[in-house]
């Protein structure tokens, strides 16, 4: 496989590769002592600890995947593949200099977080050695491909016209031209041959890092929606970008942009992940992401080269790329370690998958609070029905969902809130010794689920090195400032046991000796200074998470319209010392303008039923009469939010039930507690 001659030479050939090549040296570092535990006469003790391996990267490896999917569906078809190739000198002889070298370092990593199997992965990239030959001198060949592909990774290639494909320029043009482009992007003199003679046949292929190098604004991954917008945007004000056919722009292995030059922009995104979800699943360094999607459209855009389908193709790529990471050098048995195992034909084999994707697509939207939602389901209320009833719906929803722990949403704003604190918190816990706390602020109306929403991030926080504690302190239950220092003290505490206090200060814009929202003024010192005062002396508090939760307010654009209308309250100052807020929207509808309402009920329901009476679970589904479930996600109002649907469950007659009949409601007075009797019961009885 790595031993083909040094020329190649095109003829007719279909899908032609050009580009940067490189031999991408790798060293395995099995799991041993750390070098800085040992001392260096028993490090040398070590046997059997370190292995060398090289292949070949960039345009090579390129037309090596391209290949193998060929013959994946094909049998002798690679013949019409064409590209350089690395001899076997490079790749035995690391003292050969004749093509640019890579090196990083290998590890075993777990093939996902808890999974005890494990696989090599990239621990550490280490640097680049550039060559003393041409970036491609085997690539520069002759012949009219149907598809050309150009891996420019910046390494010579772009501005060596003598080793570029004779196609380029000529009077038999590719079909198809897939530029795979790294940083500086739309540089060069190849950038200004195609754009000048092979415009409205390119296909610029790029990741969202990319471009963010070139200050693009793409802000961090709040939402898929918000994600999508800020790279079309970004692709369409660039204005050398623009040129080009069609942008495609990866956003780690969870989706991608397709920005079309006359035409629509494409969202491929997977529903239950958004940037970096998927990877931080399983640990490692993913690699060949690029080469994956830039295969995918090569060979889309020869076997349909009138009308390609780049959405099916760019998704092949994406799944192509997550086999090569899942799989990624198999670690081998002890008695056969004398090889790693390179997953070549499953990554081949994903390029020509025609199963059904994880993948979902949509037409991105110019108006930048568009949702998926919009532009996908005209009723929300069906689906809603579906997502109570069968946990395949769940699974299978074509909707960006986020779950953290046993909490989830489908709406827009709330998850953008929830991931922009996650964020604030992980940056938080990446500092070694925090000196103040972090203070957030949670809102929403009464029974929204603000504490459960958090307790449940608080368990991804948790782990070996980080141990959560959760403390809850309710404010209106204090007599008044005397009562703080014992809560501080207990918060102190953790820190000596060692431990990360999770604390919430409930209903902190109460009343306090009459003042409105008087508590805010005592936790400005603990807010800032990270101290408090305890019988005239200071005393430190150490590292902790706050979480104001407010008890009167459902918003915060609700706290902040009343806190400035109060000086005495210091209401500015506090904000000030905020790091951030989320808004938990509850199942109850927050007006008009709220599509989300029934899903995020149906979410609810869906877990109190699980929880609360299993019994009515039956293969993932859950048995429940419609009227009774017709009512418990169309009655107007929870009278008490998640509270008043999670008591209703509670009262009802379910034990010993495998299935939950209408009568197994409470009556009509004891439903009175939580909904309104009249329209919940009249939504049971209705005739559909």
């Amino acid at each position: 496989m790595y031993s083909e001659s040094a020329d190649c030479t095109i003829e007719s050939n279909l899908i032609a590769v050009a580009g940067d090549v490189t031999v991408d040296w790798m060293v395995f570092v099995p799991e041993v002592a750390a070098p800085e535990v040992l001392q260096t006469t028993y490090q040398w003790e070590q046997r059997d600890t370190a292995r060398i391996l090289a292949m070949p990267g960039g345009a090579a490896l390129a037309t090596i995947l391209i290949r193998s999917a060929m013959n994946h569906v094909r049998s002798g078809n690679s013949d019409n593949v064409s590209g350089p190739s690395v001899s076997r000198a490079p790749l035995t002889d690391p003292s050969d200099d004749s093509l640019t070298r890579t090196y990083t370092t290998w590890q075993p990593f777990p093939l996902r977080t808890g999974d005890p199997t494990l696989v090599w992965r990239m621990n550490r990239f280490l640097g680049v050695q550039p060559g003393t030959q041409s970036a491609s001198s085997a690539s520069n060949n002759s012949g009219f491909p149907r598809c050309l592909v150009i891996d420019d990774a910046n390494l010579g290639f772009r501005n060596l016209e003598d080793s570029w494909p004779s196609c380029l320029g000529s009077n038999q043009p590719p079909l198809h031209v897939i530029l795979k482009m790294s940083n500086p992007l739309v540089s060069g003199p190849l950038w200004n041959q195609l754009t000048e003679h092979h415009v409205d046949q390119l296909t610029v292929y790029c990741s969202v890092d990319d471009l963010r190098k070139e200050y693009a604004p793409i802000g961090q991954a709040l939402s898929w929606e918000r994600t999508a917008y800020d790279v079309t945007m970004a692709v369409r004000s660039h204005a050398d970008l623009q040129q080009a056919r069609r942008v495609i722009i990866s956003v780690g292995m969870s989706g991608a942009l397709i920005v079309e030059r006359d035409g629509p922009a494409t969202l491929i995104y997977d529903p239950l992940y958004q940037e970096g979800d998927w990877e931080s699943e399983r640990p490692g360094n993913p690699i060949g992401l690029g080469t994956c999607v830039a295969a995918g459209l090569a060979l889309q855009a020869n076997d349909c080269p009138e009308e390609p389908d780049w959405v099916l193709a760019t998704s092949r790529g994406l799944r192509a790329a997550r086999t090569l990471h899942e799989r990624r050098l198999v670690r081998p048995d002890d008695d056969q370690r004398d090889e790693a195992h390179f997953p070549l034909a499953d990554t081949a084999a994903e390029l020509m998958n025609n199963e059904i994707s994880p993948f979902q697509c949509v037409r991105v939207s110019e108006d930048d609070d568009w949702t998926v939602l919009g532009s996908n389901y005209g009723d929300a209320a069906i689906l809603a029905e579906q997502l109570v009833v069968r946990q395949d719906a769940i699974d299978e929803i074509d909707l960006p969902i986020e779950r953290i722990g046993a909490w989830s949403s489908i709406d827009r704003t709330e998850i953008e809130s929830m991931r922009s604190v996650r964020n604030i918190i992980r940056e938080y816990l990446q500092q070694p010794r925090p000196s103040r706390p972090l203070s957030l602020a949670v809102f929403g109306p009464p029974g929204s689920g603000k504490s459960f929403a958090i307790k449940q991030m608080a368990r991804q926080w948790g782990n070996d090195a980080t141990k959560i504690d959760v403390l809850e302190f309710n404010l209106s239950q204090f007599q008044g400032p005397d009562d703080l220092p014992n809560a501080m003290q207990r918060v102190r505490d953790c820190a000596v046991e060692g431990s990360l206090p999770l604390v919430f200060w409930d209903e902190f814009d109460s009343v306090l000796d009459g003042q409105k929202m008087g508590w805010l003024a005592q936790f400005l010192a603990p807010m800032q200074d990270g101290a408090y005062v305890e019988d005239g002396i200071t005393r430190p508090i150490g590292a902790a998470i706050f979480i104001f939760a407010g008890g009167t307010h459902s918003s915060m654009d609700s706290f902040k319209s009343s806190a400035v209308d109060l000086p005495g309250a210091k209401a500015t100052d506090f904000l000030s010392r905020l790091r951030g807020y989320v808004d938990i929207l509850g199942p109850n509808s927050a007006g008009e303008a709220d599509q989300t309402w029934p899903l995020r009920r149906a979410l609810l329901l869906r877990m109190f039923l699980a929880t609360k009476a299993p019994a009515l679970l039956h293969d993932g589904r859950i048995d429940i009469d419609p009227g009774v479930l017709r009512a418990f996600l169309g009655v107007t109002i929870y009278l008490h939010g998640a509270r008043s649907m999670e008591s209703v469950i509670d009262m009802s007659a379910l034990s010993g039930k495998l299935r939950f009949e209408r009568s197994a409601l409470p009556p009509r007075h004891q439903l009175a507690l939580h909904v309104d009797p009249e329209e919940f019961l009249s939504l049971v009885h209705e005739a559909r």
